[in-house]
């Protein structure tokens, strides 16, 4: 028997993680296909099964909130079971939640789906996460970070294509009425998301065969000193403890995910009722950042492999601050369109860049905590921000709500700007 040399086992070693890392990504695509109908039509089939505003601010709330008190959790457990486990358990809970939402047909069953897609999203985004910083080469991780999130934007938006066309059809009219179509509407959901349950098992078969755990191929730790005894407990605070950095950068990503998830609940509302009615033209005018978003990650987000994580994250804040402003100054979709572009090609670059500063800013055998605390802080931004663009766009109109959300982003761009230093080791990779 011939043993290989070691540059044939590296080689082989890379050949496999790319391979690996591909099948994650057409996984991630399959599990992100009922996000755009999700946007856009949950508040809507709410509406139709009798939910009050609140009850539908409160829908979006509960995601987030559940993905709060999860993802730390996650986190520590990424670093101390491997990341396999958490893997498929989310994927598995996208495709409960999916039939759950096919299968709704009251407000409580939307809340039970809500639910159950928190808790695998609180599972099954942070151990992604977990498993490319694992497997991708250090000096390309936001590229890496980049592809994923590429493939989930082409998830969102040819599910989102795909859906229009199935309420389409199994409503038989027009695409314009299909949101106003009362029992036609929720026939087609029902329809769409069984659909959307088989697509997310497809990508559970496919990770499970083609994933393998990836937490011990990264930390290459000898034998003797991969964990702690367990006849002798590592203390809470060193469980748990995270840099200094890294703790102010958390407080800035839940003031930019305030920001950010400030609009969701008030954005598509607006748009309805000052700029036009036909929900079918104003999805188009999401459509070319949408295009955008599903090309660019994988070629900008390797920038801040180059440059730093700093300037995408940076510049990334202030375009959608501005983008946030000018809403309620135009009047016409397709200004507000090319504008959306610009943002999504900021955030192409910015996304990967916040992911990847995440990763510098822990320790090797902590990035699952670490990862943790970040999505975490996402989530709790995505609690607090729907609640208050509500609260704003009542009291102060939309140029309080915008406003607000303008002057966050710019402050998280200046705090970023000022706050927060690179380690030495990403900086290098700037020259």
């Amino acid at each position: 028997m011939t043993l290989l040399s070691g540059e044939s086992v590296a080689v082989a070693d890379a050949k496999q993680s790319a391979s690996s890392l591909r099948k994650l990504r057409l996984g991630v695509f399959l599990a992100s296909l009922p996000f755009g109908m999700l946007l856009f039509g949950l508040p809507l089939i709410a509406r139709e099964l009798g939910a009050s505003t609140v009850a539908i601010g409160g829908l979006l709330a509960v995601y987030a909130l559940l993905v709060v008190v999860v993802q730390p959790i996650v986190g520590y457990g990424l670093d101390r079971f491997g990341r396999r486990p958490f893997l498929i358990t989310g994927l598995l809970g996208y495709a409960v939640s999916n039939a759950i939402f096919g299968l709704a047909s009251d407000v409580t069953g939307l809340f039970l789906a809500q639910l159950t897609q928190g808790l695998g999203s609180g599972l099954l985004w942070l151990a992604m996460l977990a498993v490319v910083s694992d497997l991708a080469p250090e000096d390309n991780l936001g590229q890496e970070y980049g592809r994923i999130e590429e493939m989930s934007i082409r998830g969102v938006l040819i599910g989102t294509v795909v859906g229009f066309a199935v309420l389409h059809l199994v409503s038989r009219t027009a695409l314009g009425d299909a949101f106003g179509g009362g029992e036609s509407l929720i026939s087609g959901w029902r329809f769409l998301f069984l659909g959307f349950t088989a697509a997310t098992l497809l990508a559970v078969a496919l990770v499970w065969r083609g994933v393998p755990e990836s937490l011990e191929r990264s930390a290459d730790l000898p034998e003797e000193a991969p964990a702690t005894p367990h006849d002798q407990p590592v203390k809470t605070d060193e469980k748990w403890h995270i840099s200094s950095q890294l703790r102010i950068f958390l407080v800035i990503v839940i003031l930019t995910a305030t920001a950010a998830e400030l609009l969701s609940p008030i954005l598509i509302k607006y748009l309805y009722d000052n700029v036009s009615t036909n929900l079918f033209m104003v999805a188009l005018a999401f459509l070319p950042a949408a295009l955008a978003g599903s090309v660019l990650p994988s070629r900008l987000g390797g920038l801040s492999d180059r440059f730093g994580r700093r300037p995408p994250l940076i510049i990334a804040l202030l375009v959608s601050g501005l983008a946030a402003l000018a809403v309620p100054f135009v009047q016409s979709l397709w200004p507000l369109a090319l504008l959306w572009v610009f943002e999504a090609a900021a955030f192409a670059a910015a996304i990967p860049a916040e992911e990847a500063l995440v990763v510098d800013l822990s320790g090797e055998d902590q990035q699952g905590t670490a990862l943790g605390f970040y999505t975490a802080a996402a989530g709790l931004g995505g609690v607090i921000g729907p609640l208050l663009g509500g609260w704003l766009y009542d009291r102060f109109a939309a140029l309080g709500a915008f406003g607000i959300s303008a002057l966050l982003m710019a402050l998280g761009a200046g705090l970023i700007f000022l706050l927060v230093r690179e380690p030495s080791h990403s900086e290098a990779t700037t020259s």
